[in-house]
């Protein structure tokens, strides 16, 4: 028997929160903010994405943003570069200090959860392949 779609989808949800907890714990020499992580991860795997949109991507204010964009450009992660086909737009892009201390974050957290899948049977890491698969699709939506 099934469990209900809301007890699968309780349990998904604390499931994702407790993982992103202990991910964030296994990476003690972090420096930015969870805010300034998470907005220089969207500026880093978008390329380029102007200040509005951030904002909307982070569901957060444009005054936030724009505090979030200028630490990021103060520490030297993120630039401005100017539209050159719209002088009106201004494009918030990565540097490459900013795309190396997100990839050097991104190994620390993860080497704690790999370091756990490898200690999992073949069985359980199919099960977990599997329940991926379906995870993914429903974010696809």
């Amino acid at each position: 028997m099934t469990a209900p779609a809301s007890e699968l989808a309780d349990r998904l949800t604390l499931a994702s929160v407790r993982l992103t907890r202990w991910l964030r714990a296994a990476d003690a020499a972090a420096r930015l903010s969870g805010p300034q992580a998470s907005a220089l991860a969207v500026v880093v795997h978008s390329g380029r994405v102007r200040m509005s949109d951030l904002a909307r991507l982070e569901e957060v204010s444009r005054p936030t943003i724009t505090r979030l964009a200028g630490e990021l450009e103060a520490g030297g992660l993120i630039e401005r570069q100017a539209d050159p086909m719209d002088g009106r737009v201004v494009w918030l892009v990565p540097t490459r200090q900013g795309r190396r201390l997100l990839a050097e974050g991104q190994s620390r957290r993860i080497a704690p959860l790999t370091a756990a899948i490898e200690g999992l049977s073949a069985e359980a890491r199919a099960d977990l392949l599997a329940g991926l698969t379906v995870t993914e699709a429903l974010l696809k939506g």
